[in-house]
């Protein structure tokens, strides 16, 4: 039986969702979910997620959602001890640690600043914009004078591939990254090293500029 992804391209974390399971060799049948028809708040997807969000991942009977959480269930399942998310407590816990990072503070602050404007129409919020920003100069600090490694060793994880997706969203709508050259340079940086999978990313951005007329 096929392993079902509810999707969209245009989505930060459905893409990271595609990006591991490419990485791994695990094949997805793709839904797109159509918001505009509401079909994520139609019955028999909210059986699947009363969340009614996506990504939302069906493997025979077992349903998960959140893009995090399926991303390790992929590779735990079907790639075990793979070097995106090994079995090592120490190197997973740092991992883990970017992964909360990513969602609680990174991705949050991007989503709060940029989709209350795009999907909302609300203004531009000087003080959401300055959150994003200073999330934006941790991540740099961060990264220091050396932007061209992977965040928690030698090898790329599930945390560089969250990170890299969340700076999709900026760089989709040509938010100016000068002001933190290492965040640049590092995003510059991990498109080369995912450059197998680069079609994802490319079809996401432009699927998302064309639904909000940017092209």
């Amino acid at each position: 039986m096929s392993i079902v992804l509810y999707q969209l391209n245009a989505s930060p974390p459905c893409r990271a969702v595609r990006i591991v399971a490419r990485l791994i060799g695990i094949v997805l049948e793709l839904k797109d979910v159509n918001f505009t028809a509401k079909e994520h708040m139609k019955e028999d997807f909210l059986k699947l997620n009363p969340m009614h969000t996506i990504p939302t991942l069906q493997d025979d009977t077992f349903v998960l959602w959140e893009s995090r959480a399926i991303m390790r269930y992929l590779v735990d399942m079907y790639a075990p001890d793979h070097s995106l998310y090994p079995k090592d407590v120490r190197k997973r816990a740092l991992i883990d640690q970017f992964l909360d990072y990513d969602l609680g503070t990174f991705y949050r602050s991007i989503a709060d600043y940029f989709y209350s404007y795009i999907l909302k129409g609300e203004p531009k919020s000087v003080q959401k914009e300055e959150t994003f920003r200073n999330s934006l100069r941790s991540v740099d600090t961060l990264l220091g004078d050396k932007p061209r490694r992977f965040l928690t060793g030698p090898q790329m994880t599930l945390a560089d591939v969250a990170l890299m997706e969340s700076l999709t969203l900026p760089e989709t709508l040509n938010y100016d990254l000068s002001s933190f050259p290492s965040v640049k340079a590092w995003y510059e940086w991990m498109e080369a090293r995912l450059s197998t999978v680069n079609e994802i990313n490319v079809e996401g951005i432009e699927q998302f500029r064309a639904c909000f007329g940017m092209q």
